[in-house]
């Protein structure tokens, strides 16, 4: 889903264009990708009218991470149905459940983390739950 930037062409070219390094970097399959600095300098580089919708984008993209891991913990709910006698097949499902819902965790994890590293001022607006959101998105919790 490609968010949607205002401003002039220019500014939302290069909020877009961000968007894209940003999740470049963060999208890397290390543990520890070691981009903080790359998106601190990609953020660093934006003018604050740019810098909203890149903020919103990568909140908004951590909420999206935390569907796909609900998601993925519905799928395992029936877990306790399986013993050590089951298929191995079966087995094997549950371990790909749990490594894709990591993956996602990490996923959500790493966009905070860059907005928590690199956007400690940014713009806040109240949550549909009365809370705080960083980026000034309003979410549902």
């Amino acid at each position: 889903m490609t968010p949607a930037f205002e401003g002039s062409k220019t500014a939302r070219a290069r909020a877009h264009a961000a968007v894209q390094q940003i999740n470049a970097y963060i999208r890397r399959p290390e543990t520890d990708c070691g981009c903080s600095s790359v998106v601190g300098e990609v953020l660093g580089s934006l003018t604050p009218t740019e810098l909203g919708p890149v903020v919103r984008e990568l909140f908004t993209a951590s909420v999206r991470q935390r569907a796909k891991v609900l998601t993925l913990a519905e799928l395992l709910k029936d877990l306790e149905q399986l013993s050590e006698r089951s298929e191995p097949g079966e087995l094997d499902e549950a371990v790909m459940l749990f490594e894709d819902m990591a993956d996602q965790a990490r996923l959500g994890a790493q966009f905070l983390r860059a907005l928590s590293r690199h956007s400690p001022n940014g713009p806040q607006l109240e949550t549909t739950s009365g809370e705080t959101a960083p980026g000034g998105i309003a979410y549902d919790i």
